[in-house]
Protein backbone atom coordinates (compact mmCIF):
# COMPACT_ATOMS: atom_id res chain seq x y z
CA UNK A 1 0.00 0.00 0.00
CA UNK A 2 1.30 3.44 -0.76
CA UNK A 3 1.69 5.55 2.03
CA UNK A 4 0.25 9.09 2.06
CA UNK A 5 2.27 12.46 1.02
CA UNK A 6 2.20 15.19 2.80
CA UNK A 7 3.81 18.80 1.67
CA UNK A 8 4.33 21.58 3.17
CA UNK A 9 4.62 24.74 1.09
CA UNK A 10 5.89 27.74 2.48
CA UNK A 11 6.09 31.37 0.82
CA UNK A 12 8.73 32.76 2.77
CA UNK A 13 9.80 36.67 3.49
CA UNK A 14 11.33 38.72 5.78
CA UNK A 15 8.42 39.60 8.56
CA UNK A 16 5.95 36.26 8.21
CA UNK A 17 5.52 32.86 5.43
CA UNK A 18 2.18 31.74 4.25
CA UNK A 19 2.32 27.88 4.12
CA UNK A 20 0.26 25.73 2.14
CA UNK A 21 -0.47 21.99 3.39
CA UNK A 22 -1.47 19.27 0.60
CA UNK A 23 -2.02 15.90 0.45
CA UNK A 24 -1.31 13.48 -1.98
CA UNK A 25 -3.05 9.81 -1.01
CA UNK A 26 -2.54 6.36 -2.07
CA UNK A 27 -4.51 7.28 -5.46
CA UNK A 28 -2.94 9.98 -6.31
CA UNK A 29 -5.56 12.45 -5.52
CA UNK A 30 -4.33 15.63 -3.96
CA UNK A 31 -6.43 18.14 -1.78
CA UNK A 32 -5.95 21.17 0.34
CA UNK A 33 -5.77 20.73 3.86
CA UNK A 34 -5.18 24.37 4.81
CA UNK A 35 -3.12 27.33 4.80
CA UNK A 36 -1.95 30.09 7.43
CA UNK A 37 0.21 32.63 7.51
CA UNK A 38 2.91 32.55 10.49
CA UNK A 39 5.16 35.16 11.90
CA UNK A 40 9.08 34.61 10.86
CA UNK A 41 10.59 34.27 13.91
CA UNK A 42 11.21 30.90 16.52
CA UNK A 43 7.60 31.24 18.17
CA UNK A 44 6.30 31.38 14.65
CA UNK A 45 8.26 28.11 13.90
CA UNK A 46 6.84 26.15 16.73
CA UNK A 47 3.47 27.34 15.82
CA UNK A 48 4.18 26.01 12.12
CA UNK A 49 4.98 22.33 13.69
CA UNK A 50 2.32 22.35 16.31
CA UNK A 51 -0.03 22.90 13.24
CA UNK A 52 1.39 20.69 10.89
CA UNK A 53 1.13 17.72 13.59
CA UNK A 54 -2.46 17.98 13.42
CA UNK A 55 -2.75 17.27 10.30
CA UNK A 56 -0.20 14.66 9.48
CA UNK A 57 -1.17 11.05 10.30
CA UNK A 58 1.24 7.99 11.64
CA UNK A 59 1.10 6.34 7.81
CA UNK A 60 2.34 9.51 5.95
CA UNK A 61 5.60 11.24 4.61
CA UNK A 62 6.03 15.10 5.76
CA UNK A 63 7.95 17.16 4.04
CA UNK A 64 8.58 21.15 3.97
CA UNK A 65 9.28 22.62 0.73
CA UNK A 66 10.48 26.61 0.57
CA UNK A 67 12.71 28.82 -2.22
CA UNK A 68 15.89 29.78 -1.79
CA UNK A 69 15.02 33.30 -1.04
CA UNK A 70 18.58 35.36 0.21
CA UNK A 71 18.62 34.39 3.69
CA UNK A 72 14.91 34.99 5.28
CA UNK A 73 14.35 31.09 4.08
CA UNK A 74 17.70 30.25 6.79
CA UNK A 75 16.27 30.15 10.51
CA UNK A 76 13.24 28.15 9.89
CA UNK A 77 15.15 25.96 7.44
CA UNK A 78 18.03 25.28 10.43
CA UNK A 79 15.11 24.93 13.46
CA UNK A 80 13.40 22.48 10.68
CA UNK A 81 16.32 20.39 10.33
CA UNK A 82 17.44 20.40 14.14
CA UNK A 83 13.13 19.05 14.19
CA UNK A 84 14.78 16.06 12.16
CA UNK A 85 11.89 17.04 9.76
CA UNK A 86 12.34 16.80 5.93
CA UNK A 87 13.13 20.15 4.52
CA UNK A 88 13.87 20.97 0.28
CA UNK A 89 15.00 24.44 -0.29
CA UNK A 90 14.75 24.66 -3.91
CA UNK A 91 16.18 27.05 -6.06
CA UNK A 92 13.94 30.24 -7.23
CA UNK A 93 13.91 29.89 -11.31
CA UNK A 94 12.68 26.60 -10.95
CA UNK A 95 9.36 27.54 -8.80
CA UNK A 96 9.13 29.72 -11.58
CA UNK A 97 9.18 27.64 -14.31
CA UNK A 98 6.66 25.23 -12.65
CA UNK A 99 4.55 27.86 -12.47
CA UNK A 100 4.45 28.85 -15.84
CA UNK A 101 4.16 25.29 -16.60
CA UNK A 102 0.73 25.27 -14.89
CA UNK A 103 -0.59 28.70 -16.83
CA UNK A 104 -0.34 30.30 -13.06
CA UNK A 105 -1.18 34.06 -13.70
CA UNK A 106 -1.99 35.16 -10.21
CA UNK A 107 0.84 36.06 -7.95
CA UNK A 108 -0.59 36.15 -4.08
CA UNK A 109 1.59 34.62 -1.29
CA UNK A 110 -1.40 32.22 -0.36
CA UNK A 111 -1.26 31.30 -4.66
CA UNK A 112 2.76 30.87 -4.27
CA UNK A 113 2.81 28.33 -1.14
CA UNK A 114 0.47 26.04 -2.78
CA UNK A 115 2.19 26.15 -6.07
CA UNK A 116 5.61 25.61 -4.13
CA UNK A 117 3.75 22.60 -2.16
CA UNK A 118 2.32 21.20 -5.61
CA UNK A 119 5.89 21.35 -6.58
CA UNK A 120 6.69 19.00 -4.01
CA UNK A 121 3.82 16.96 -4.64
CA UNK A 122 5.00 15.94 -8.33
CA UNK A 123 8.76 16.32 -8.14
CA UNK A 124 11.66 13.98 -6.41
CA UNK A 125 13.73 16.56 -4.53
CA UNK A 126 17.17 16.11 -2.82
CA UNK A 127 17.19 16.76 0.91
CA UNK A 128 18.52 20.36 2.18
CA UNK A 129 21.54 19.98 4.20
CA UNK A 130 22.35 22.60 6.30
CA UNK A 131 26.01 24.33 6.10
CA UNK A 132 28.69 23.45 8.39
CA UNK A 133 29.22 25.96 11.13
CA UNK A 134 33.19 26.89 9.73
CA UNK A 135 31.72 27.12 6.53
CA UNK A 136 28.97 29.54 7.29
CA UNK A 137 31.08 31.75 9.17
CA UNK A 138 33.42 31.81 5.82
CA UNK A 139 30.05 32.87 3.81
CA UNK A 140 29.47 35.87 6.60
CA UNK A 141 32.92 36.75 6.19
CA UNK A 142 32.90 37.21 2.60
CA UNK A 143 29.73 38.75 2.71
CA UNK A 144 30.87 41.32 5.19
CA UNK A 145 33.90 41.62 2.86
CA UNK A 146 31.95 42.57 -0.25
CA UNK A 147 29.79 45.02 1.22
CA UNK A 148 33.37 46.97 2.39
CA UNK A 149 34.91 46.77 -0.95
CA UNK A 150 31.19 47.85 -2.52
CA UNK A 151 31.24 51.31 0.29
CA UNK A 152 35.16 51.72 -0.78
CA UNK A 153 34.88 52.01 -4.65
CA UNK A 154 31.37 54.40 -3.86
CA UNK A 155 33.70 56.31 -1.15
CA UNK A 156 36.51 56.78 -3.75
CA UNK A 157 34.81 57.62 -6.31
CA UNK A 158 33.01 60.53 -4.41
CA UNK A 159 36.26 61.69 -3.40
CA UNK A 160 37.24 62.05 -7.28
CA UNK A 161 34.61 64.29 -7.62
CA UNK A 162 35.57 66.39 -4.76
CA UNK A 163 38.60 66.61 -5.80
CA UNK A 164 37.79 68.28 -9.11
CA UNK A 165 34.88 70.32 -7.47
CA UNK A 166 35.35 74.16 -6.99
CA UNK A 167 37.06 74.80 -3.67
CA UNK A 168 36.24 71.93 -1.90
CA UNK A 169 36.16 72.88 2.15
CA UNK A 170 39.33 70.24 3.16
CA UNK A 171 38.21 69.06 6.50
CA UNK A 172 35.49 67.35 3.98
CA UNK A 173 37.96 65.58 1.67
CA UNK A 174 39.88 64.38 4.78
CA UNK A 175 36.79 63.02 6.52
CA UNK A 176 36.83 60.95 3.03
CA UNK A 177 40.05 59.94 3.24
CA UNK A 178 39.92 58.64 6.94
CA UNK A 179 36.73 57.19 5.44
CA UNK A 180 38.37 54.86 2.58
CA UNK A 181 41.29 53.90 4.96
CA UNK A 182 38.94 52.74 7.34
CA UNK A 183 37.75 50.29 4.63
CA UNK A 184 40.84 49.35 3.09
CA UNK A 185 42.09 47.87 7.04
CA UNK A 186 38.74 46.32 7.88
CA UNK A 187 39.33 44.47 3.99
CA UNK A 188 42.37 43.62 4.63
CA UNK A 189 41.47 42.32 7.86
CA UNK A 190 38.42 40.29 6.63
CA UNK A 191 40.62 38.77 4.01
CA UNK A 192 43.43 37.67 6.31
CA UNK A 193 40.68 35.92 8.32
CA UNK A 194 38.61 34.15 5.59
CA UNK A 195 42.44 32.78 4.70
CA UNK A 196 43.21 31.45 8.15
CA UNK A 197 39.84 29.70 8.35
CA UNK A 198 40.33 28.16 4.70
CA UNK A 199 44.34 26.97 5.88
CA UNK A 200 42.64 25.48 8.72
CA UNK A 201 41.11 23.18 6.63
CA UNK A 202 43.57 21.09 4.62
CA UNK A 203 40.56 19.46 2.18
CA UNK A 204 38.63 23.04 1.53
CA UNK A 205 42.46 24.69 0.90
CA UNK A 206 43.68 21.68 -1.44
CA UNK A 207 40.35 21.97 -3.76
CA UNK A 208 40.54 25.61 -3.45
CA UNK A 209 44.28 25.44 -4.72
CA UNK A 210 42.85 23.20 -7.78
CA UNK A 211 40.49 25.79 -8.91
CA UNK A 212 43.05 28.77 -8.28
CA UNK A 213 45.44 27.38 -10.52
CA UNK A 214 43.35 29.29 -13.33
CA UNK A 215 44.76 32.78 -14.01
CA UNK A 216 42.76 35.41 -13.08
CA UNK A 217 40.81 34.04 -10.63
CA UNK A 218 42.39 33.75 -6.60
CA UNK A 219 40.97 31.99 -3.37
CA UNK A 220 38.79 34.96 -2.09
CA UNK A 221 36.78 34.91 -5.58
CA UNK A 222 36.55 30.72 -5.14
CA UNK A 223 35.59 31.13 -1.61
CA UNK A 224 33.11 33.74 -2.36
CA UNK A 225 31.50 31.42 -5.19
CA UNK A 226 31.25 28.43 -3.03
CA UNK A 227 29.86 29.87 0.02
CA UNK A 228 27.22 31.90 -2.10
CA UNK A 229 26.19 28.35 -3.75
CA UNK A 230 26.69 26.07 -0.49
CA UNK A 231 29.48 24.32 -2.75
CA UNK A 232 26.88 24.28 -5.30
CA UNK A 233 24.88 21.42 -2.94
CA UNK A 234 21.99 22.05 -4.97
CA UNK A 235 22.97 22.41 -8.37
CA UNK A 236 22.80 19.68 -10.64
CA UNK A 237 24.06 21.18 -14.00
CA UNK A 238 25.76 24.13 -15.33
CA UNK A 239 22.82 25.80 -16.45
CA UNK A 240 21.30 25.97 -13.22
CA UNK A 241 24.68 27.85 -12.11
CA UNK A 242 24.73 30.35 -14.63
CA UNK A 243 21.10 31.85 -14.14
CA UNK A 244 21.05 31.48 -10.77
CA UNK A 245 24.12 33.95 -10.67
CA UNK A 246 22.11 36.09 -13.47
CA UNK A 247 24.54 35.25 -16.19
CA UNK A 248 21.98 33.48 -18.74
CA UNK A 249 21.60 35.05 -22.13
CA UNK A 250 17.89 36.70 -22.86
CA UNK A 251 16.87 38.41 -26.03
CA UNK A 252 13.15 39.81 -26.69
CA UNK A 253 12.47 39.81 -30.72
CA UNK A 254 8.72 40.45 -31.87
CA UNK A 255 7.46 41.63 -35.32
CA UNK A 256 8.78 44.94 -35.33
CA UNK A 257 10.69 44.96 -32.08
CA UNK A 258 14.37 43.90 -32.37
CA UNK A 259 15.96 44.14 -28.90
CA UNK A 260 19.65 42.88 -27.79
CA UNK A 261 21.12 40.15 -26.22
CA UNK A 262 21.82 40.57 -22.71
CA UNK A 263 21.88 39.01 -19.34
CA UNK A 264 19.45 38.38 -17.25
CA UNK A 265 20.54 39.84 -13.91
CA UNK A 266 17.79 37.50 -12.14
CA UNK A 267 20.24 36.03 -9.52
CA UNK A 268 22.84 36.38 -7.01
CA UNK A 269 24.58 39.63 -7.41
CA UNK A 270 27.18 38.85 -4.74
CA UNK A 271 28.47 36.25 -7.52
CA UNK A 272 28.57 39.03 -10.62
CA UNK A 273 30.25 41.10 -8.19
CA UNK A 274 32.97 38.97 -7.12
CA UNK A 275 33.57 37.68 -10.61
CA UNK A 276 33.78 41.33 -12.98
CA UNK A 277 37.50 42.13 -11.34
CA UNK A 278 38.92 38.58 -12.25
CA UNK A 279 37.26 38.39 -15.42
CA UNK A 280 38.79 41.52 -16.17
CA UNK A 281 42.36 40.66 -15.52
CA UNK A 282 41.70 37.46 -17.09
CA UNK A 283 40.95 38.99 -20.51
CA UNK A 284 44.72 40.43 -20.40
CA UNK A 285 45.82 37.42 -18.80
CA UNK A 286 44.71 33.84 -18.99
CA UNK A 287 45.40 32.81 -23.42
CA UNK A 288 41.95 30.88 -22.63
CA UNK A 289 39.92 34.23 -22.00
CA UNK A 290 41.82 36.69 -23.94
CA UNK A 291 40.93 34.33 -27.11
CA UNK A 292 37.09 34.25 -26.12
CA UNK A 293 37.04 38.20 -24.98
CA UNK A 294 38.53 38.96 -28.46
CA UNK A 295 35.85 36.15 -30.77
CA UNK A 296 32.84 37.82 -29.02
CA UNK A 297 34.00 41.26 -29.34
CA UNK A 298 34.67 40.76 -33.18
CA UNK A 299 31.03 40.13 -33.75
CA UNK A 300 30.13 42.83 -30.79
CA UNK A 301 32.55 45.47 -31.84
CA UNK A 302 30.08 48.23 -30.20
CA UNK A 303 29.71 46.47 -27.02
CA UNK A 304 32.92 45.37 -25.34
CA UNK A 305 31.46 44.66 -22.04
CA UNK A 306 30.10 41.26 -23.63
CA UNK A 307 33.70 40.07 -23.56
CA UNK A 308 33.91 40.51 -20.12
CA UNK A 309 30.37 38.80 -19.22
CA UNK A 310 31.29 35.75 -21.62
CA UNK A 311 35.17 35.81 -19.21
CA UNK A 312 32.45 35.97 -16.09
CA UNK A 313 30.63 32.81 -17.03
CA UNK A 314 33.38 30.92 -18.54
CA UNK A 315 35.14 31.52 -15.33
CA UNK A 316 31.78 30.37 -13.12
CA UNK A 317 31.68 27.27 -15.04
CA UNK A 318 35.43 26.26 -14.88
CA UNK A 319 34.80 26.58 -10.93
CA UNK A 320 31.46 24.49 -10.91
CA UNK A 321 33.09 21.51 -12.81
CA UNK A 322 36.35 21.58 -11.11
CA UNK A 323 34.20 21.39 -7.96
CA UNK A 324 31.93 18.82 -8.70
CA UNK A 325 34.80 16.67 -10.34
CA UNK A 326 37.32 17.19 -7.57
CA UNK A 327 40.12 17.73 -9.81
CA UNK A 328 43.32 20.09 -9.82
CA UNK A 329 42.57 22.64 -13.69
CA UNK A 330 44.21 21.26 -16.66
CA UNK A 331 44.04 23.85 -19.33
CA UNK A 332 43.88 21.62 -22.63
CA UNK A 333 41.50 19.12 -20.86
CA UNK A 334 38.85 22.10 -19.68
CA UNK A 335 39.13 23.72 -23.19
CA UNK A 336 38.34 20.82 -25.04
Amino acid sequence: MKKIKFVIGIDISMDDFHVCFKEKDANDSVKVKGSKTFKNNYKGFQELTEWVSIRTKSNGSEGYVMEATGVYHEDLAYFLHSKSKNVYVILANKIKYFAKSHNLKTKTDKVDAAIIAQYGIERTMDPWKPMSKDFKKIRDLVRELLSMKKEKTRAMSQLHAMNHSHEKEQSILNIKKEQIDFYKKQIDFIESEIVKLVNSDIELKTRIENITKIKGLKLITVITILCETNGFELFKSIRQVVSYAGLDVTFKDSGKFKGQTKISKKGNARIRQCLFMPALSATNHNEKIMELYKRINERNPTIKMKGVVAGMRKLLVLIFVLWKKNEAYDPQYAWK
